[in-house]
């Protein structure tokens, strides 16, 4: 399977320079209280499970990575097409300690809350130099320890007041398979105990080795029992370490949805839609330079290139030599997104998930999402 740890990596050190406006860590405590309006009212939030969980529920879920003003722009531009959001600022230590990392600003929360989405509290393993293996392994194959994380988990739901609990925790060693689907079991039964939400982002794939490196850990079967919505990342089709192609072609996803089916409830299922592009430079033939939308498009007219269509894979790309380097941009536009959208539908999936906010076409929610139906709308 793609190195999906690697996609994260090059995200987190090529957009810092292609977005502007980005600020510091700055971390508060994780008992930092939940921000009231004018009123003195704090906003409508941790509402029933019910409200987006169950069969016949549709939810576009945003994740929120703080890459600069275009992440929180849009955010706020397009909180009411959102029924959820999953904030990318959480991390944990080897005792089991939730740990912020990113810019948190419980502000941005309160705000997707009052504009009738979830928000969750999004817990990785992402490091400096990837996401951590031996981290993963010492918390999930300790029970005593995995117990902790669990407790502290829910402390953090119920002390800054999220509506439930995102899950990434990659480059798991495939041996700790079952302690990772342990893991998302007893944690959702102490997060329903407190009607929160347990959300779980998983590799995508089309069979199952146990064995694998990057999905190998992933026991769907499991995970589908386990968690209350499966994040299927149905990108990355191609990727570092691959040759050049689609980001996620329509066969592809198709593919790894009707695995996904036989293992999975489609009513928990959430299909990853990727709004990125991807460069690939002839003088770096795995190695992918990861792009917003927006400079995808400002390469193609620098060059005078036009942006082709692949009827086939339903995917835009086009190509452009400069300095004697051959590029190849492979990318997602409306058109591909609304493609990949019907497969959600026709397989009455539970909903979709956007990677990321801030570097989409932004008619992406007037021509692709405005008319999906949605759980608060």
């Amino acid at each position: 399977m793609k190195r999906y740890l690697t996609l994260i990596i090059a995200f987190i050190i090529i957009l810092m320079l292609e977005l502007s406006g980005c600020s510091g860590v700055n971390s508060p405590q994780l008992s930092s209280p939940q921000h009231a309006d004018e009123k003195g009212q704090l906003p409508e939030a941790e509402a029933s499970r019910d409200d987006v969980l169950g069969s016949g529920k549709r939810v576009v879920l945003g994740f929120y990575t703080d890459f600069g003003k275009a992440s929180k722009d849009s955010l706020t531009k397009n909180i009411k097409a959102l029924d959820e959001v999953a904030f990318f600022w959480y991390s944990f230590d080897g005792t089991g300690n939730p740990k912020p990392v990113g810019n948190v600003d419980l502000s941005l929360k309160d705000a997707a809350q009052k504009g009738g989405a979830k928000a969750y509290a999004l817990v990785h393993n992402l490091g400096a130099k990837g996401f951590d293996s031996q981290l993963a392994h010492q918390v999930l194959a300790n029970k005593n320890v995995r117990a902790d994380f669990i407790k502290n988990l829910v402390t953090l739901t119920i002390t800054e007041h999220w509506d439930g609990i995102a899950i990434d925790i990659e480059k798991i060693p495939a041996d700790d398979r079952n302690d990772y689907s342990a893991f998302l079991a007893e944690l959702n039964s102490a997060l329903k105990a407190k009607n929160k939400i347990l959300n779980v982002s998983i590799a995508a794939k089309y069979q199952d080795d146990p064995k694998d490196l990057w999905s190998g850990a992933f026991d769907y079967a499991a995970i589908g029992k386990a968690a209350d919505q499966v994040v299927l990342m149905t990108y990355e089709e191609h990727g570092v370490d691959t040759t050049q192609g689609p980001i996620a072609s329509y066969g592809w996803v198709n593919r790894v949805i009707n695995f996904a089916k036989g293992k999975i409830p489609e009513e928990k299922i959430v299909m990853g839609l990727a709004v990125y592009a991807s460069n690939w430079a002839s003088n770096k033939p795995t190695m992918p330079t990861y792009l917003t939308y927006a400079k995808a498009v400002e390469l193609a007219k620098k060059n005078n290139v036009s942006i082709l269509y692949d009827e086939t894979q339903q995917v835009p790309h086009f190509t452009f030599t400069t300095a004697g380097i051959r590029h190849e941009i492979y990318l997602e536009n409306t058109r591909s997104l609304a493609a990949k959208l019907t497969i959600a539908k026709k397989n009455q999936l539970h909903g979709v998930a956007i990677w990321k906010l801030g570097i989409e076409d932004p008619s992406l929610w007037s021509d692709v999402l405005k008319d999906y139906p949605s759980a608060h709308k």
